[in-house]
């Protein structure tokens, strides 16, 4: 048999292949060493080695995905015994383009996780559209060395390959047989890194599936009782990846029983009157709701943070009716809009605010309805998150964005920092009632405390961290906000109502992303602490109750707290999904079917179980019928 012109390509695939695990390994490492204080200080070593060898089996997915345009085309002229150049560089530059997306992705992560303790989904890439407000975060204030750093090493590792690509790709002889079983053996190992393989945890499988798993999935990297860990873990291209493949089925409907058995299992704490409270509040005229950037529970002295930070929410949280047990709908802005505004819960696989609400009670339409003028002041662009279309068909009477301030605000981040928006507020409220406005709504939304952050050198020089200077400098500007409106004769008898978006995880804490404060401040409520356990999309029927509207006809998942009672409540957990009662928390991950039962103690939370029948049908009724409403606008 007579040799042939071939390539030699199987080393640069190999070495491609080592060299890619080796970046995403240092990646995870960085990833750690900079989240660390979500870490517990008895983190046991072997754990850590889990961490990276459950990452390499994610990352082995990930580098041999990219590989394969590259072994086709070189794989495919070997065989044939012609190249191309042109065909060849064109195969190295779209596996490089791939592998610099998946290192950009994992190096982004690093910032992510520090802030919201979750890895990046395909929600949060798809917000690279909405152009300058992310641009500006990504390369302004804290973030710009991050970005920086993150390029270079996402370029010095294509110049990497590129090095590799010159040095062992080159022509040979070898037979022609030789060639096709170099390839066979590359394509099949590839095809099984890819698939990669997880251990089934349902009970009745099939026997070939006990021996080869079932394909890579999520659950794989949730190992740990530390989520940092379990980030970490996993290599969040893939991450990124699947959660694409979930929303690329649109707005997925669950199904896990009848219809109506869902929606009854769900709605079984929605047998109250919606009605007028008869202890509702009588001088209603003037409601302030106040929508905090990231301010969780968790940082409050109140819950115990260790640094005084928050002293004025700490100090109108005991002089108001607020509650302690309340959480956010999800982790991020628009899922804490949607929830407050419009009484629906929110999913991880699709964005809450992409769609107008027609059918839903929406905050703006109920009190239109009931005489008063509506106003919606954000900082930022209208179109981020799409807030303005949002309310389309709900409109506010009168909305004001970054184009309404002044120019000095427009190049920052996240455009006017709320001591200015506040004062903005308040001025255009008063000159609303000088013309003849009798009832006002004015819904704000403050979020100074995102970074990058632009705040104030003097709230720097308290022994803060970045981060607590950021929350310092909101809580003061909430405390401006309050005093302003309280200090007109018209806001003497203002509602005051204060809910965070979401919470925060630089706190070392499983709920810090979810718990949130929830302030109802007027003078005719009687202060008290209520243990009701809530959601954002309480906030709505609750309002509604406590100003005296009489509501029917109201269209939402949420009930009124201050009348009625719950032992549980379902909210979004990241990609998970959580139900919480008194002292348990159970997490649901729909695609794999797996969950886990945490046990609440003053020490924090405790894994006592991965099962509990009562949790998972309560649950799956939520998941199938809270999402067919929220889908329903």
């Amino acid at each position: 048999m007579k040799k042939q012109k071939t390539l030699s390509y199987w080393q640069y695939v190999l070495l491609t292949h080592l060299s890619a695990l080796l970046a995403f390994a240092i990646i995870r490492g960085i990833q750690i060493a900079y989240s660390s204080i979500a870490l517990k200080d008895n983190t046991p070593f072997s754990e850590y080695l889990e961490c990276f060898g459950r990452g390499l089996v994610y990352d082995n997915h990930c580098s041999l995905l990219a590989l394969v345009p590259v072994t086709l085309v070189l794989g495919v002229q070997s065989i044939i015994g012609k190249e191309s150049k042109l065909v060849s560089k064109i195969g190295f530059g779209i596996t490089a383009a791939i592998y610099f997306v998946e290192v950009a992705v994992c190096t982004a992560n690093i910032v992510y996780v520090k802030y919201q303790l979750a890895n990046i989904n395909f929600e949060a890439v798809k917000a690279l559209g909405q152009g300058k407000e992310v641009l500006d975060m990504m390369t302004s204030g804290t973030y710009i060395v991050a970005f920086l750093l993150g390029t270079v090493y996402c370029v010095g590792f294509i110049y990497l390959l590129w090095l590799l690509f010159k040095k062992f790709v080159k022509e040979g002889e070898q037979y022609r047989i030789v060639s096709i079983i170099v390839f066979i053996v590359l394509a099949l190992l590839m095809a099984v890194g890819i698939r990669g393989r997880s251990n089934p945890k349902e009970k009745h499988i099939k026997k070939y599936q006990k021996i080869i798993g079932i394909p890579l999935n999520t659950s794989f990297a949730e190992y740990s009782e530390q989520l940092l860990l379990n980030l970490s873990a996993m290599n969040d291209f893939f991450y990124v990846e699947k959660s694409s493949e979930q929303s690329s089925k649109g707005k997925k409907t669950f199904r896990f029983m009848s219809s109506g058995k869902a929606k009854k299992i769900a709605f079984r704490y929605q047998n109250y009157p919606h009605e007028v409270d008869a202890n509702s509040i009588k001088q209603n005229n003037h409601i302030f709701l106040v929508l905090m950037e990231g301010m969780s529970a968790k940082v409050m002295k109140t819950f115990g943070y260790p640094k005084d930070i928050t002293p004025f929410l700490d100090s109108i949280y005991a002089k108001s009716l607020s509650y302690c047990n309340f959480y956010s709908a999800g982790v991020i802005t628009q899922k804490g809009m949607c929830a407050t505004f419009s009484s629906a819960p929110t999913f991880a696989h699709f964005h809450s605010m992409e769609k107008i609400p027609r059918r839903r009670t929406v905050i703006s339409t109920a009190y239109r309805h009931e005489g008063y003028t509506t106003q919606l002041f954000i900082p930022h662009a209208p179109s981020f998150d799409n807030v303005f279309g949002f309310f389309a068909a709900n409109p506010f009477e009168y909305k004001y964005c970054l184009d309404d301030y002044p120019e000095k605000y427009q190049s920052l981040s996240w455009g006017a920092p709320d001591e200015y928006l506040y004062e903005f507020v308040v001025n255009k409220t008063d000159s609303l009632i000088s013309s003849g406005a009798h009832k006002t709504l004015s819904v704000v939304y403050g979020c100074s405390n995102h970074p990058p952050y632009n705040i104030p050198d003097e709230y720097h020089k308290k022994g803060f961290s970045v981060e607590e200077a950021a929350v310092y400098y909101a809580d003061a500007q909430l405390k401006k906000l309050y005093n302003l409106v309280r200090n007109t004769e018209w806001g003497k008898n203002a509602l005051f109502v204060f809910v965070a978006d979401h919470g925060r995880h630089y706190v070392s804490n499983m709920l810090s992303s979810n718990h949130i404060p929830l302030i109802f401040n007027h003078p005719e409520l009687e202060p008290r602490v209520d243990p009701t356990l809530g959601v954002q999309y309480d906030v709505l029927p609750t309002m509604l109750a406590l100003t005296g509207i009489n509501y029917k006809d109201f269209l939402g998942y949420g009930i009124d707290l201050a009348r009625s009672k719950r032992d549980t409540v379902f909210f979004a957990y990241g990609e998970k999904y959580a139900l919480k009662t008194k002292d348990k928390l159970y997490l649901f991950t729909p695609e794999s079917g797996y969950s886990e039962v945490w046990n609440e103690t003053a020490g924090g939370f405790k894994l006592i179980s991965k099962k509990d029948g009562a949790f998972e049908k309560y649950m799956k009724a939520n998941l199938q019928y809270g999402c067919k409403f929220a889908t329903s606008y």
